[in-house]
C-alpha cells in the first residue's frame, strides 16, 4: 500500500525552500560569527602587539638616553683629564722660580729689608693671567698662553738710606735676569723706631 501525500505540491515546495533558507541563514550566521570572532581576535592581537612595540620603543629610548648621559660624562672626564695634562705640562715647562728667589736673597745685605715680594704673570694686554683663566677658559691652551706672557717682580721694603736702596737696584740690574729694574718710589718713614727709606721696585724678567 502506497502512502498518499495529501499536502499540495506548492506547499511542499515552499516548505523545502524555507528549510533551505533556514539552513543557509544558519550557515551565513555561523560564518558571520566566525568572521566577527576572527576580527576581534586580530584586533586584540594587533593591540597587544602595538602595546608590546610601544613598550619596547620606550625601553629603547630610555636606554639611548642613558647611553647619551654616559657618553657626555665620559667626554667631560676626558676634557678634564686633557686640561689637567695640559696644565701639568705647562707648569713643568715654567722656570724654577725658587732659583730666582734664592738669587734675590743673595743680593740683600744688612741695609735692606723686604716686606713684599710678588711675582706676576701678565698677558699681552698687561692683565694678570689668573684673571683671564679664572673668568673663562681661554681659547688657547694654557701652555701656549703662558708662552705669550711676561713676568714681573714687585719688591718693596726698607733701606737704611737712599744710597743703600740705590746700591740694591744696581745689584738687581747686575744679575742679568731683568730687562729693566725700575725704582717706583722711595720715601723716608719710621721703621723699628728708626728712620728708614721705604721703597718699591718693579723688575721685568727676561724671557727665555
Amino acid at each position: 500500500m502506497h502512502d498518499v501525500n495529501l499536502i499540495p505540491a506548492a506547499r511542499l515546495a515552499t516548505r523545502q525552500r524555507n528549510t533551505r533558507l533556514f539552513v543557509w541563514a544558519a550557515f551565513c550566521g555561523a560564518c558571520a560569527m566566525c568572521l566577527i570572532a576572527s576580527s576581534a581576535t586580530l584586533h586584540t592581537l594587533h593591540a597587544t602587539e602595538d602595546r608590546s612595540l610601544h613598550g619596547k620603543r620606550v625601553d629603547l629610548d630610555h636606554a639611548i638616553a642613558q647611553e647619551d648621559e654616559q657618553l657626555l660624562a665620559l667626554r667631560k672626564e676626558l676634557a678634564e683629564a686633557g686640561m689637567s695634562l695640559e696644565t701639568t705640562r705647562a707648569i713643568c715647562n715654567q722656570p724654577d722660580w725658587s732659583r730666582l728667589f734664592r738669587g734675590l736673597s743673595h743680593r740683600l745685605d744688612n741695609e735692606i729689608v723686604l716686606n713684599r715680594c710678588e711675582l706676576s704673570t701678565l698677558t699681552a694686554d698687561n692683565k694678570p693671567v689668573v684673571e683671564q683663566w679664572g673668568s673663562a677658559l681661554p681659547a688657547k691652551p694654557l701652555g701656549a698662553l703662558l708662552n705669550e706672557c711676561r713676568h714681573t717682580l714687585l719688591l718693596s721694603g726698607f733701606g737704611k738710606s737712599q744710597e743703600a736702596v740705590s746700591r740694591f737696584v744696581l745689584r738687581l740690574e747686575g744679575t742679568g735676569i731683568f730687562t729693566i729694574v725700575r725704582l717706583m718710589n722711595s720715601s723716608r718713614q719710621s721703621f723699628l723706631e728708626e728712620e728708614a727709606v721705604a721703597f718699591s721696585i718693579t723688575c721685568d724678567l727676561k724671557e727665555s
